[in-house]
């Protein structure tokens, strides 16, 4: 029962967070820089909900701060893809996405579980072990501050690339646009 109750809040916390997330990027006036800010305060915010519920031993107070951290987390689904979409030239926007999804699954999901195993066996306490995880938000958070400060060109409205001559250009029209057209 525990674990459904527990899927359940992920799913609505991830939907809701992610359309959150994209929803007070374009409040906030979709910016580089301002993605960044978003990315740096959610994971951070995040961070102290999730460490608050890992101290919390009632349920219910867990069940709430988690919600609100998971909310927080989810939030900088947005904002990743939107450093990710716009920091390259549009031809290479498919390879950013890929890029991203690989790095987060290789980086992440991969190695995640052997290794909360081999922390869990060394301290053979959960809410410790939670919390040590958790932490980890807070160097991320770190990370994104540091990209407020760099430098970064916005490429979302560069026209085609120079130097590729007229014959080269594709003339094919996106499906979805040449479905719309049809109609």
């Amino acid at each position: 029962m525990l674990i459904c109750c527990f899927s359940a809040i992920t799913i609505v916390c991830g939907i809701f967070g992610t359309l959150a997330g994209g929803f007070i990027l374009d409040w906030m006036q979709s910016t580089i820089s301002n993605a960044f800010k978003l990315l740096s305060c959610a994971t951070f915010a995040g961070a102290i909900f999730c460490f608050g519920a890992f101290c919390f031993k009632s349920l219910y107070g867990f069940i709430a701060l988690f919600c609100v951290g998971e909310l927080l987390i989810f939030a900088t689904q947005a904002p990743v893809n939107y450093v990710c979409l716009h920091c390259v030239k549009p031809s290479l926007r498919p390879l950013s996405m890929a890029m991203s999804t690989v790095s987060i699954h290789i980086f992440g999901d991969v190695p995640s579980s052997p290794l909360v195993g081999v922390l869990q066996d060394h301290v053979n306490n959960w809410r410790l072990s939670a919390l040590v995880l958790t932490s980890i938000l807070f160097i991320a958070a770190a990370i994104w501050f540091v990209g407020i400060f760099l430098h970064a060109v916005d490429r979302f409205d560069e026209g085609s690339e120079p130097g590729v001559p007229q014959g080269r250009r594709s003339t094919q029209k996106p499906l979805l646009e040449a479905a719309e057209e049809a109609r």
